[in-house]
């Protein structure tokens, strides 16, 4: 009889420790993975620098993604003979695809100081000739002809402003885009003028 409960009492004992070894912690792992480059230039007479990278967040109470700041650095080498400078940027690229096959994409807004840069037209930063010294940017507008070479840092405001769930059919409710990950390049090219 002692026998029989020893033995039912380790095929019990045998079962519970079982189903603990089945009730196993579930892990998960994910890779991420930056696209990189380095470059270094101390010889043009431009260089602009993105100061960080770009990271849109939806956010399900509000129905839309985060706004960021872009940071850049702008660096110019003096013109001795020149009277006046001019800085404009224009955007060039600022499409995000979806990584699936949805072929979902998101448009990325810019603006300069609440002015919209965009494809269509130059957005002046600096304009020494109309009066327009850069704000944050003045620095290149005091020394656009002194030796040397002069650096200042601003900052564009990014959002996303527009969406399509197919790559052409419009979506004017964010919450109905598909979920995943959309990647691409936002482009602003920047043309500098010495008169002289």
């Amino acid at each position: 009889m002692k026998k029989g409960i020893l033995a039912l009492a380790t095929a019990v004992s045998f079962a519970g420790m079982m189903g603990a070894a089945q009730a196993a912690d579930v892990t998960a792992e994910a890779l991420a993975t930056w696209s990189a480059t380095a470059k270094k230039d101390t010889t043009s007479k431009l260089v602009v620098t993105p100061l960080g990278s770009l990271n849109f967040d939806y956010a399900a109470g509000v129905k839309g993604f985060n706004t960021q700041d872009g940071l850049f650095d702008v660096i110019i080498e003096g013109d001795s003979t020149a009277t006046a400078f001019k800085l404009t940027s224009r955007l060039v690229t600022n499409t995000l695809t979806q990584l699936d096959s949805s072929g979902s994409t998101l448009s990325v807004g810019v603006t300069y100081n609440g002015q919209d840069v965009d494809k269509t037209a130059d957005t002046v930063m600096i304009d020494t000739a109309g009066g327009v010294l850069g704000g944050n940017l003045s620095t290149l507008s005091n020394s656009f002809n002194a030796a040397g070479r002069t650096s200042a840092q601003d900052k564009f405001k990014f959002s996303i402003i527009s969406a399509t769930s197919d790559g052409s059919t419009a979506v004017s409710d964010f919450s109905t885009l598909p979920e995943g990950i959309w990647s691409g390049d936002v482009s602003v090219q920047f043309d500098a003028t010495w008169t002289s």
